[in-house]
């Protein structure tokens, strides 16, 4: 082999050399099996469905709805745009759905805290003091206002 571009310098290289060769493959049939079970593995990973990312892109950096990808022609394990849409749209309705939203509202209310009826007493005494204490210093300023503008044009 020639240091340079690592390939044979037109003699003949066996496989057992080129095992002993390799750092950590001890045997090329093992090799071989682990790659045909990436193979069969990628093979079936081909038929399912990507994840949909969470931000959306551009309508500027789409591509057009009629160009097909370059990975090769739908039937091969490649969906088209119009199926991809589809799928796509089914999801959003699914999502959309009113007695979806309606049971997972009930839900959530189940999972609040409610308070008992020492705690209501309390925070409806606090707001309806707060709001009488604002109620009055609006009223003051409106009053004082009232008699500025009284007084300055008479």
């Amino acid at each position: 082999m020639s240091e340079k571009d690592g390939e044979p310098n037109g003699e003949q290289v066996d496989a057992e050399q080129l095992d002993a060769e390799t750092p950590g493959v001890e045997d090329a049939e093992a090799l071989e099996a682990a790659e045909a079970g990436v193979a069969d593995q990628a093979e079936s990973d081909e038929d399912k469905v990507v994840a949909t990312p969470t931000q959306r892109r551009s309508r500027s950096s789409r591509r057009p709805a009629d160009r097909t990808p370059d990975a090769g022609p739908a039937g091969e394990g490649t969906r088209t745009r119009a199926d991809a849409e589809r799928a796509r749209a089914a999801e959003l309705k699914e999502k959309r759905n009113l007695g979806r939203f309606l049971r997972e509202v009930v839900a959530e209310l189940r999972k609040v805290i409610w308070p008992g009826r020492k705690e209501l007493i309390t925070y409806t005494t606090v707001v309806i003091i707060f709001v009488a204490v604002m109620v009055a210093i609006v009223a003051g300023l409106d009053l004082l206002f009232a008699q500025g503008v009284l007084a300055v044009f008479g």
